[in-house]
This record gives C-alpha cells, sequence and structure tokens, in this order.
C-alpha cells in the first residue's frame, strides 16, 4: 500500500492512497472462506458450497467492505504518524469518481481532502490590555430587581379590559396581502407582557381592548430579537426571514397581575423562614445575590472580548470550501441551504476552538480525573442533600465514578472545570482594567440591545458566547 501527500496551500491537501491485490486478497479470501463455511444452498451440504460459488455471490460487497476498512485505517494512522493537524474528517476527493465495485485482482488509487488547522502562537502575557466590566449594584438596580420579585411572587386574576401591565394570552395567524388567513400558515398560542413592550405604538394598540378581540399586526413589534420571535410564534429561527409582516391577533384571556406586598411572607418565601428579618437585610441579601448572579455575567463579556480581540489580531484563515463540502457530506439530513446560512456561526466557532486549544497547549493546563472526581461528588452530594437522602460518602463516590465512565456525560465536568482553569489565567495572564458600569449600560454591552424594563429575564443569560 502506497499513501502519499499532495499539499495544495497551508490550508489543503490531497491524501492519496494506493491499494494492491498483495494488500486485500488474503483478507477478502478469509472472510469468503468464513462464508462458505456457513452457506446453507439447496443441493450443497452446509459448508461444502464450491469457494468459486461464493465468491460469485459475495465477492462485491465483501471487496467493498475490506477495502473501506483498510483505508479508513491506513489514513488515520498516516494522519496520526505524520502528525497532521486536521479540521473536520477527510473526504472523498472532489474529482473522486464514486466505483459501483470493485474488481478483484486490480489495483485501485483513492483520493481523499483533507482540511489543515492554520499555525497559531497566540503567547498570552500581561501585555496585553483588556476592560473587565463588573456590573454596579446599586439601588436602581436593587429597586428594579425587587420590582421584579414582587410581581413574580404576586396575585394574578382574569380581566376583561387591557391594562398598562397586564398579560395578554393570544392567538396569532399568518396572513396574505389581501388580509386572508394563509392556509396551512402560522397558527401559535401567545403571551405579550405589555410592561415589557418597546414599541409604545404596538403597546397602545392593545391598550383598552377587550377578549375576542382583533388585531391586525406586525409580531415583530410585539418580541424582542429574532429569538423571542421563533418562540412567539413557533418556528425555527433560521425561517423567520420567510415569516411575513401580517398577523391577526385575537385577544383570548387578559391577566392582571398585583404585585405582593414587601413584608415578613415576602421575604420568607424568597430566602426561608426566619432568615431575613427588615427591610435593610433584604436589600444587603438583594445585592449580595445579584453580585454573585452578575459576576459569571462580567466574566463571560470578557471571555468574549479576549477571542474577538485575539481573532482580529491573528486574521484566522479557514479552508472554508472543504468545511463546506464535510458538513454536507456528514449531515445527510440537512439541507444545503441552511448549512450555507449557519456556516459563517460555524466558522466563527471554529476560530473560537482554534484559539482555546492553542491557549490550552501553551499554558499547560489540564483536568485531572481527581478535580473531576471531586466537583461530581459535590454536585451529587448536593443534590442528594436537596431530597433529604441519606447516604454515604463511598455510595457518593461509587455514584460519581460510575456518571464519569460515560463518556458524553463526563465530558460536561471536565469542559466546565477546563472553562474555569481557562478565567483564571486570563485573569491571572492578562493587564485587565476594571471598569464599574450600571446594568443598563452593561445590557447594552453585551448584547448590543436596550435593556429590558425589568432584569429577571437578563440575569445570567446575558453575554452570549
Amino acid at each position: 500500500m502506497d499513501i502519499k501527500q499532495d499539499k495544495i496551500d497551508d490550508l489543503n491537501a490531497v491524501i492519496s492512497i494506493t491499494v494492491t491485490p498483495e494488500d486485500y486478497q488474503e483478507k477478502v479470501n478469509t472472510v469468503l472462506k468464513n462464508y462458505r463455511a456457513k452457506a446453507n444452498l439447496p443441493g450443497f451440504r452446509k459448508g461444502k458450497v464450491p469457494f468459486g460459488v461464493v465468491k460469485k455471490m459475495y465477492i462485491d460487497g465483501v471487496m467493498a467492505e475490506e477495502v473501506n476498512k483498510m483505508l479508513v485505517d491506513s489514513l488515520y494512522k498516516y494522519i496520526e504518524t505524520e502528525k497532521l493537524q486536521v479540521l473536520g474528517n477527510p473526504i472523498p476527493g472532489k474529482d473522486e469518481e464514486i466505483r459501483e465495485f470493485l474488481t478483484d485482482g486490480e489495483s485501485f488509487e483513492f483520493k481523499y481532502d483533507i482540511g489543515l488547522s492554520p499555525k497559531l502562537e497566540i503567547g498570552l502575557s500581561n501585555k496585553f490590555k483588556i476592560d473587565f466590566y463588573k456590573i454596579k449594584v446599586d439601588d436602581e438596580l436593587i429597586d428594579k430587581y425587587t420590582k421584579d420579585l414582587t410581581r413574580r411572587y404576586g396575585s394574578i386574576m382574569e380581566v376583561k379590559t387591557v391594562g398598562e401591565s397586564d398579560m395578554v394570552n393570544a392567538v396569532l395567524n399568518e396572513l396574505d396581502s389581501k388580509g386572508e388567513k394563509v392556509e396551512g400558515g402560522i397558527h401559535n398560542h401567545a403571551s405579550i407582557a405589555l410592561e415589557y413592550l418597546e414599541k409604545e405604538a404596538a403597546k397602545k394598540a392593545l391598550l383598552g381592548k377587550g377578549l375576542e378581540d382583533k388585531l391586525v399586526v406586525n409580531p415583530r413589534d410585539y418580541s424582542k430579537g429574532d429569538a423571542d420571535l421563533a418562540a412567539m410564534l413557533n418556528v425555527d429561527k433560521k425561517n423567520l426571514d420567510s415569516v411575513g409582516k401580517k398577523f391577526e391577533l385575537i385577544i383570548k384571556k387578559i391577566h392582571q397581575v398585583t404585585p405582593c406586598e414587601i413584608n415578613q411572607e415576602f421575604y420568607d418565601k424568597l430566602f426561608g423562614p426566619g432568615t431575613v428579618k427588615t427591610e435593610a437585610e433584604f436589600r444587603t441579601r438583594l445585592a449580595e445575590d445579584l453580585e454573585k448572579t452578575l459576576e459569571s455575567d462580567s466574566d463571560k463579556l470578557l471571555v468574549k472580548h479576549l477571542f474577538e480581540k485575539l481573532n482580529d489580531k491573528h486574521k484566522i484563515d479557514l479552508p472554508k470550501d472543504f468545511l463546506k463540502r464535510w458538513l454536507v457530506l456528514t449531515n445527510k439530513d440537512v439541507a444545503a441551504e441552511d448549512i450555507e446560512k449557519d456556516f459563517d456561526g460555524f466558522v466563527e466557532n471554529m476560530k473560537r476552538q482554534l484559539i482555546e486549544n492553542q491557549i490550552i497547549t501553551e499554558t499547560e493546563i489540564k483536568v485531572e480525573f481527581e478535580e473531576a472526581l471531586e466537583r461530581t461528588k459535590s454536585l451529587f452530594g448536593q443534590q442528594m442533600a436537596q431530597y433529604g437522602s441519606e447516604v454515604t460518602e463511598a455510595d457518593i463516590e461509587s455514584a460519581a465514578k460510575n456518571y464519569l465512565s460515560k463518556n458524553e456525560e463526563s465530558r460536561q465536568i471536565y469542559e466546565q472545570l477546563m472553562q474555569e482553569k481557562l478565567l483564571n489565567v486570563y485573569k491571572e495572564t492578562l493587564n485587565l482594567k476594571t471598569k464599574e458600569v450600571s446594568f443598563d449600560d452593561f445590557v447594552k454591552l453585551a448584547t448590543g440591545n436596550n435593556p429590558k424594563k425589568g432584569i429577571l429575564d437578563s440575569l445570567s443569560n446575558l453575554v452570549k458566547m
């Protein structure tokens, strides 16, 4: 078997594999002999069918299977031996003809395209300056949080007319240009909180309306961003471009929320009986909880900005044509146009992963099994304590080891620990300039949008990586 590599450029190469009869015939004949030993055909005793008959019946399938096994094994051994840093997986050459069958006794050449990872050298140091935004937990933010909590724990009753802070449950029907319902079009139930509507005209259109009243609306005026719109209409986010702007909205229910009083009963619901007894204690506790909750968002924004800066600095290039072909070939159930539509996001994620992997290599950080075991034991212990389960340390350790023996599940623990270690590297190595900003300003920095009037929906979900 002959294997060689032809480098097209820094990001693309072709691996050619020539397979001769000497490479495959012994394995093929062994398989055919096993078939013969088990063959049970009319007119022949079991195991006595002539080899030529068995070969004629099965040679095509056996040849294809055995040669393919050899190719896959040889291809990946070559990549490992040559220490090639590949992206995705090798795919059949662009101009490679599809062989319907392989003729025994002949030699074959197979070509595979591979995408090569770009060479990177990150070299994080104290010379790298970056802003670290810390959210200021002030009285204004605590007041907003308190207002949201009193509404969440308040009472709800059905009313007949839409008011300023009511929740409207409605049916949305897609309409055509003539104002008629689209046959087979979008039909969905949705909830609309007037208090959080950003467009005053949209809010005004609903105020004073009653049950079964109908309006023609653009659902984009009643949602915040693509994710919210997709959820409101129950459609895939990728298909929003094809969604029309004219919908019939029919009001089905109107709920009026009356905020609860700020008293001992409220404190007990939030923090447990007797934990907080005064308004001062309540506000102090809220401030502490907010600081802990928002700290993770500050960390996420730091990482996001870091990767944006590193990506801009290193101008990472990828073998995009190869990657598109690889995605199409390995995602048979996904339409090519959908892959094309999501490709830019895929590329950005891959660049981030390449940068992160290089940082891990350069800093030599790793997660040991004992670290993963201790984290898993801690998580299991907390979970069992919540349910009042009485278990021994040995039981928890056994359950943790069993969990970590499952690759998919254990990967989450290892990834979580690795991200924590990376964050420590960033904070200890980079030249951070801490800037304290308001919650609203942080939302704009993280999302590019103005914040909602309430903050509960935004907590710990501000920064999209």
